[in-house]
């Protein structure tokens, strides 16, 4: 009897240890599609709830077929069905994806889209009412308008969150008298996880659909979501080149939207005038002659590169690797910068590290271990004070 027992609960076991490890890769597979379309300019609100959508419809789909069509008897042949059914839904939804043509890149300034986000978040959540209210008033229960509250609100803090952002678009940059701190990173790597902080109260005032419950908890963030506030108080508002496929504009800094053949200009003269230039290591196309146009205006000497904090590395990783980021190492960086553009990495110096050059392009390192982004921008801060932080050019 106690073999029996001990075989069941090894079998319970291992089933659900192939049930988790089927589900991670479904969300894998998930989030990748996900990144794909927003590589090619589908970051509107629609674009998430529409692969959401379309696989719960085929996991509902297919739980059907398996349980009602196939064999409605045999649990094992229902649950392979359903497997099978949810892995050809995510199959058929990554070549949906792959043949759907990426947006049209466009040049200078964003256009306004025509979409009235802000009216659809208002219908999104009047709609569950409504149909509540017709069904208690048909004398049926109101089961279905309940299912619609969470899938619509979701959808109604995104159309908000588009609007927002769509807003942006028109809105005057703030007065700062400060030169700006321009940002440079990969269009690929904006949305990579760079560490966790607990969001303000400024934040989450500008962006409601981010209030939580517990607001206490640290929130996974991208490198500019991560260091935005910190450094907008310290330093001066970030500023950087955007993405020309965006359909609208990332949360993080203000963006600059040059045209095809004129950012290398832009992108110069945007350096010239920075008060400093704040990065995290990476590998881009761009990365070379970025780092080539910094060295020749001699802004290597205010340029910062951040390593990643040690707080909760390892579930960083893990997140960026479901979300089909490879990990990038200083070692990675170096190889990808080469010995050609003057400049001389040095050894890993670490997590939580702020690096900067000296005159020759040896890299100088500020801080270590640091937790917080104002450790890091108080390293930078201290260095442009000590250094007498020259005048930019222009």
């Amino acid at each position: 009897m106690t073999v029996r027992v001990v075989l069941a609960l090894l079998a319970v076991a291992a089933v659900f240890a192939v049930l988790m490890v089927l589900l991670y890769l479904a969300i894998a597979v998930f989030m990748r599609v996900w990144r794909r379309a927003q590589a090619k300019g589908r970051t509107g609100p629609f674009t998430p709830a529409a692969l959401a959508f379309t696989v719960l419809a085929g996991l509902l789909g297919w739980t059907f077929l398996g349980a009602v069509l196939v064999h409605p008897r045999n649990d094992a042949l229902v649950g392979l069905v359903v497997v099978l059914g949810v892995g050809a839904t995510l199959g058929g939804l990554a070549l949906a994806v792959r043949l759907l043509p990426a947006r049209p890149v466009r040049s200078g300034r964003r256009q306004r889209p025509r979409t009235p986000f802000r009216v659809l978040g208002n219908v999104a959540v009047v709609v569950p009412l409504l149909v509540m209210a017709a069904l208690l008033v048909n004398g049926k229960p109101a089961t279905v308008g309940v299912q619609l509250l969470l899938p619509m609100a979701m959808l109604s803090a995104l159309c908000h969150s588009a609007a927002r952002r769509a807003d942006g678009l028109d809105a005057a940059a703030p007065a700062d008298p400060r030169p700006a701190v321009v940002w440079i990173r990969g269009f690929g790597n904006e949305r990579r996880l760079f560490g966790f902080r607990r969001r303000d109260e400024e934040e989450t005032r500008v962006r409601p659909e981010l209030a939580k419950v517990f607001s206490h908890r640290p929130d996974p963030m991208s490198f500019e979501e991560y260091f935005a506030p910190a450094i907008a108080a310290a330093l001066g508002r970030g500023y950087g080149l955007g993405n020309p496929r965006d359909y609208l504009p990332p949360d993080g800094v203000d963006r600059h939207y040059a045209t095809d053949d004129s950012w290398r200009e832009q992108f110069t003269a945007l350096v010239a005038g920075a008060r400093c230039v704040v990065m995290a290591p990476g590998d881009w196309p761009e990365l070379r002659y970025e780092f080539g146009v910094i060295r020749d205006l001699g802004a290597h000497r205010r340029l910062f590169v951040f390593t990643p904090p040690a707080v909760r590395a390892r579930q960083i990783r893990r997140v960026n690797r479901l979300k089909g980021f490879p990990h990038e190492s200083w070692d990675d960086f170096a190889a990808a910068l080469g010995e050609d553009r003057g400049y001389r990495l040095g050894p890993d110096p670490g997590p939580g590290a702020v690096v900067t050059f000296d005159e020759d392009g040896t890299a100088v390192v500020l801080a270590r271990g640091a937790e917080e982004p104002a450790g890091y921008v108080a390293a930078v801060v201290r260095h442009l004070s000590e250094v007498g932080e020259p005048a930019p050019e222009g």
